[in-house]
C-alpha cells in the first residue's frame, strides 16, 4: 500500500482549518502522512494543530519562525516527505472522504501518468457549491495547460516526477502551482479526471482573490515560458504552434510577444497564416 505524504501550508488559517484536517482523518484511504506547515501564524492556528498532533501520529508539524509564503513552505514540507505519492491541500479547503484512495488507485492502475488531475467543487466562504472546475475548464487536456492553470487543487503526483522537476520556485508565489504543473507536463505525463472528490473554498480574503493583478502578470509569464515547450512534448506541427500562438494573440492584443514567438517558430509560415487569417 502507497504511502502519500499530504502537505498543508497554513497562515493564520484557524477559521478553516479543522475542517480541512478534519477531512484528511476522514479519508477511505489510511496510509498517509500529513505534514502542516505553519507559516508564522500569529492567531489560534497554532494550538489548533497542536490537538490534533497529539490526537494522531501520522500528523506532523513544521513551524516556520517568520512568515516565508507558500512556495518555500512546500518545499520545507516536501523535505520532510516520507512518502511515494505527493500531493498538497489548503487550510480552507476539504477532501471527499475517497479522495486519497480513488486518485491513490489511478496512479496503482496507470504507471505511465505523474500526475492526475480531479474534478473538483467549487464552494462559497460558507460551503454552499456553486460549480464545478469543469464547468470553468471544459475538455480539459495539456495543450489548454498552456493557456490556463486547469489542474485544479484536487491532485496526485509521484515523487519520482516532483525529484526530476524540483522545488516549487519561491519567485512564482501566487502561481507557483502553475508554474509546478506546467514543468511536470514538459518533463512528464498529466492525466484528467471528472470524478469530483474535493471542495475548493472560494472567498474574499484567499489569494486568488487579493491579488489578482500579481496573479495575472505571472501566469503571463508562466504561459511565455512553457507554451512552446509543451506544443513541442505534444508533437504539434509548426503551423499548428503557430495558429496556437496566434489564437493567444487574438484574445488580447497587447501580448505581442504571442506575435515573436509564433514568428519565431518560421517566419515564413507565420506571415502566410497572418495574411490568411487577416490577424493584422
Amino acid at each position: 500500500m502507497k504511502k502519500v505524504s499530504i502537505i498543508l501550508p497554513t497562515f493564520n488559517g484557524e477559521k478553516y482549518i479543522e475542517e480541512a484536517i478534519n477531512s484528511i482523518l476522514n479519508q477511505t484511504y489510511q496510509n498517509w502522512e500529513l505534514i502542516i506547515v505553519d507559516d508564522g501564524s500569529t492567531d489560534k492556528t497554532a494550538e489548533i494543530i497542536k490537538k490534533y498532533n497529539e490526537k494522531d501520529s501520522r500528523i506532523y508539524t513544521i513551524t516556520n519562525e517568520r512568515n516565508i509564503k507558500l512556495p518555500e513552505s512546500l518545499n520545507k514540507g516536501f523535505k520532510a516527505a516520507t512518502g511515494e505519492y505527493y500531493t498538497w491541500t489548503s487550510d480552507d479547503n476539504m477532501y471527499k472522504p475517497e479522495a486519497i484512495k480513488t486518485m491513490v488507485e489511478y496512479l496503482n492502475n496507470n504507471q505511465a501518468v505523474d500526475l492526475v488531475s480531479f474534478n473538483e467543487d467549487i464552494a462559497d466562504k460558507d460551503g454552499e457549491i456553486e460549480q464545478l472546475l469543469t464547468d470553468l475548464y471544459p475538455d480539459r487536456n495539456i495543450l489548454q495547460l498552456t493557456k490556463c492553470c486547469n489542474i485544479g487543487a484536487c491532485f496526485m503526483y509521484r515523487k519520482d516526477i516532483a525529484e526530476i522537476v524540483g522545488e516549487y520556485d519561491k519567485d512564482m508565489f501566487c502561481a507557483e502551482d502553475y508554474d509546478y504543473w506546467c514543468r511536470i507536463a514538459v518533463k512528464g505525463n498529466i492525466k484528467y479526471c471528472d470524478e469530483s472528490l474535493y471542495i475548493y473554498r472560494r472567498h474574499p480574503k484567499s489569494l486568488s482573490s487579493t491579488r489578482v493583478a500579481e496573479i495575472c502578470s505571472k501566469i503571463l509569464q508562466i504561459r511565455y515560458t512553457y507554451a512552446i515547450a509543451i506544443m513541442k512534448k505534444l508533437k504539434l506541427s509548426k503551423t499548428e504552434q503557430i495558429n496556437h500562438l496566434l489564437n493567444f494573440y487574438n484574445e488580447n492584443k497587447e501580448n505581442i510577444e504571442w506575435l515573436h514567438m509564433a514568428k519565431n517558430i518560421n517566419r515564413t509560415l507565420f506571415c502566410l497564416y497572418k495574411i490568411k487569417n487577416l490577424f493584422i
